[in-house]
């Protein structure tokens, strides 16, 4: 009887083990307020997105356990070396052999937004919102680029075991299923082409100014334009230590940080006016803009967020003006954050070209800025966007 009692008995190293630990669990909300205390709207610049804020305290709030749920969310956001706890995670994951990480390939000095396949209902609703826009919108001739990830070109860097979908097989089928009145344009062939040269960044999700230049020279046939060659434009190395959007999921800093390039035409580089917007009266239909003189922001190359130096952050409406353009001609772009790169380029070719972003429009954006005052539109979207979205274009449907 005293053998099994002795056997059943708890060795004092274990009794200090889960001391610490329970004392680890209990100090970690109390740390958090000191070094964390709470703000109205918190914003992580690593992570470009505002944190959970903390909750009201309330008899209503304790009683429904609101308040405990807004707790636990700004304590999973908040907690006191939140991104350091995160980064050795990584770290030891990536040192089990592991490649996919929140989300992301990461492998021969390089990261990947990872992208599985896509949803069919969500497809066809994207579809059917693209299709029937532009059927009832016949005011302009209508054009649709579609980006492959780095995943798609750099597939040799995809762990073999890894079940992903092929997105070429993807652009092919949307552009296949798109109205017959749609022109389609091939990047996936020039970006294919050049993948030996820096055509993705490899700590964020986007394009570089080159991929975004060989994009801009493969839609000027269907488009319609003389695309300047490679040897016409001075490039600007604006910064060497880049750490975009997948950084910001890995924290892995062993990967080469990213270099932001600008390019201007050597000669007659155009004097733009670019209109970002403010905020729309909708009882008068005027919008509103903040006024600039030039294509980069260069504010943000002094924060984490760098790629936002082209055309600044997403807004629902930006404007460029370019009076020295070589035609007179007009282009709506309507896009996701890829365009931001693509559009510098365009807007040496157009004297006016205006992007849309549904995200941040809740309403029939033609109040805003009328197709008819367009000769041409353009959408502009990369695979993952297109067909994992299963809200914003849906907008289009207010367009009726």
């Amino acid at each position: 009887m005293k053998k099994s009692l002795k056997a059943n008995k708890i060795k004092p190293y274990k009794i200090i083990m889960i001391a610490l630990f329970a004392l680890f669990l209990a100090a970690m909300p109390i740390l958090t307020l000191i070094f964390n205390p709470p703000e109205p709207k918190p914003f992580s610049e690593n992570e470009n997105r505002y944190l959970s804020a903390f909750p009201k305290l309330s008899f209503e709030s304790y009683k429904d356990e609101k308040f405990m749920e807004g707790f636990d969310e700004w304590l999973s956001d908040r907690f006191y070396g939140r991104e350091e706890w995160i980064a050795i995670k990584n770290t030891a994951d990536k040192l089990l052999g592991k490649t996919e990480n929140n989300g992301v390939f990461v492998n021969n000095n390089m990261m990947m937004q990872i992208w599985k396949g896509y949803d069919g209902e969500i497809y066809s609703k994207n579809l059917n919102a693209v299709n029937n826009f532009v059927k009832n919108n016949p005011q302009a001739p209508c054009y649709f680029m579609l980006a492959p990830n780095a995943q798609e070109i750099y597939g040799e860097n995809v762990p073999s075991f890894a079940e992903v979908d092929s997105q070429k097989n993807f652009i092919d089928k949307l552009y296949s299923d798109l109205n017959e009145s749609i022109k389609t344009i091939d990047i996936y062939s020039a970006l294919n082409e050049n993948k030996d040269s820096y055509i993705y960044y490899r700590t964020d999700h986007h394009w570089t100014s080159y991929g975004a230049f060989l994009a801009y020279r493969a839609a000027a046939d269907e488009l319609g334009y003389t695309a300047s060659v490679y040897d016409d434009f001075n490039i600007e190395q604006a910064s060497d230590s880049f750490r975009g959007t997948l950084f910001s999921k890995t924290l892995d800093s062993s990967i080469t940080p990213d270099v932001i390039d600008y390019y201007t035409l050597k000669e007659n580089e155009p004097q733009v006016k670019v209109s970002v917007f403010k905020d729309y009266d909708t009882k008068s239909g005027r919008v509103n803009y903040d006024e600039y003189d030039s294509l980069y922001f260069r504010e943000f190359l002094d924060v984490k967020d760098k790629y936002s130096s082209f055309l600044g952050q997403n807004s629902p409406l930006v404007t460029i003006e370019n009076p020295n353009a070589k035609t007179h001609r007009s282009l709506l772009v309507i896009k996701d954050s890829y365009a931001h790169c693509l559009v510098p380029f365009l807007s040496k070719e157009y004297q006016k070209v205006t992007m849309i972003d549904l995200r941040y429009i809740n309403t029939d954006f033609r109040t805003m800025t009328p197709i008819e005052d367009y000769d041409q539109m353009l959408f502009v979207y990369n695979v993952i966007t297109f067909s994992e979205d299963e809200s914003n274009l849906l907008k289009l449907n207010m367009c009726k």
